[in-house]
């Protein structure tokens, strides 16, 4: 079944440790660009220091076969990260 606006998905990403022990730096590369920031490991599938792993985003819109999806904690990029479907797991 395809994800719908509401929906909590998992996105692959990249971790590394932080300043803070409950904090993580996070990468995610898709079609639409590179995504960085700072989340809370509670977000993240695997709560890894550094590592692949998946971080947890809602989809909130659909638009011509891609989806956009919020992802937690702090950013100076975009507020939202464009991704096709088969970019979740």
């Amino acid at each position: 079944m395809a994800p719908e606006p509401g929906d909590t998905v998992w996105i692959p990403c990249e971790v590394r440790s932080s300043a803070f022990a409950d904090e993580r730096r996070v990468n995610i590369e898709s079609p639409a660009g590179r995504w960085a920031g700072i989340v809370d490991v509670r977000q993240l599938r695997d709560e890894i220091v550094d590592g692949t792993t998946a971080i947890r985003a809602t989809i909130v819109g659909m638009a011509h076969g891609k989806l956009a999806a919020r992802l937690p904690g702090q950013t100076r990029y975009r507020e939202y990260l464009s991704v096709t479907e088969t970019l979740l797991t």
